[in-house]
């Protein structure tokens, strides 16, 4: 357990997180799409001081855990992390466009669980981790 601080606090605030593609569209096909995406949700969230555990870019939704101080409220962080995205991967995947002509690759909603001591980091790390197309 790693704590972190900021200059009013110490922390150890760590959240599982998954949000869709809007329609669950299986827009996340290609190995090199999903590295970038994640590549992407990465770098944002280093911008706005979120780090990002471990991450599974499925075809039609991401799976991870994040941390974040207690000044970035949960839904903020989120709101970040797709809103952002949205532009990036817009910008960078000109094919979206054919996909969702209104501007949106997320859905509204989003799964988030805050992780304690009944359901550890590594434990939902390893099931983020275990996440496959396979059926």
């Amino acid at each position: 357990m790693v704590v972190k601080h900021t200059s009013h606090a110490r922390f150890d605030l760590w959240y599982h997180v998954v949000f869709s593609t809007k329609y669950r569209k299986k827009i996340w096909t290609e190995p090199a799409t999903k590295e970038q995406v994640e590549t992407l949700m990465r770098a944002i969230a280093r911008q706005y001081d979120l780090e990002v555990g471990s991450m599974t870019v499925l075809s039609d939704h991401v799976h991870f855990t994040m941390s974040a101080p207690p000044r970035i409220a949960p839904s903020r962080a989120i709101q970040i992390l797709k809103s952002l995205s949205t532009r990036k991967l817009f910008q960078q995947f000109l094919w979206l466009k054919q996909h969702y002509w209104g501007g949106e690759i997320w859905i509204a909603g989003y799964f988030i669980r805050s992780v304690g001591p009944g359901l550890t980091k590594e434990d939902i790390e390893r099931y983020i981790d275990e996440q496959s197309e396979e059926v």
